[in-house]
């Protein structure tokens, strides 16, 4: 791989538990979410990789960062809170603001590359 590039592809045999998913969040499910993250800037506040899970359902009041993800596999449901769901599918791309009140529904298995950006990390 050339200097300065990152390939975003990984074996899915190599991913790892991530733990990402809050118990008192889920509403249904069992995530078993799991991935690997290939990309951090210096600074820790943006990371790329892939992540993937089972079918689960969870409640988030607050998103955590700033979010772009492309889904390769399975479909999510996205309900923002006072909105009408919405159904990303393999192929297609959304981003999540921060501080976004939402509940996600993964249809799984479901597998995506995700890039964050985390304002509190950094100072950025």
């Amino acid at each position: 791989m050339a200097a300065g590039l990152t390939r975003i592809a990984a074996d899915p045999a190599s991913f790892v538990p991530t733990n990402l998913v809050d118990p008192a969040l889920l509403l249904a499910g069992s995530p078993n979410d799991r991935g690997t993250t290939l990309f951090e800037s210096a600074d820790g506040a943006v990371k790329c990789g892939l992540w993937a899970c089972d079918t689960y359902t969870e409640r988030l009041p607050s998103y955590p960062e700033d979010e772009l993800y492309v889904v390769l596999e399975g479909s999510v449901v996205v309900t923002v809170d006072g909105e009408d769901p919405e159904t990303f599918a393999a192929g297609d791309a959304l981003v999540t603001r921060r501080g976004t009140a939402c509940t996600l529904e993964f249809r799984g298995p479901f597998r995506k590359v995700f890039l964050t950006h985390d304002r509190t990390a950094g100072g950025s």
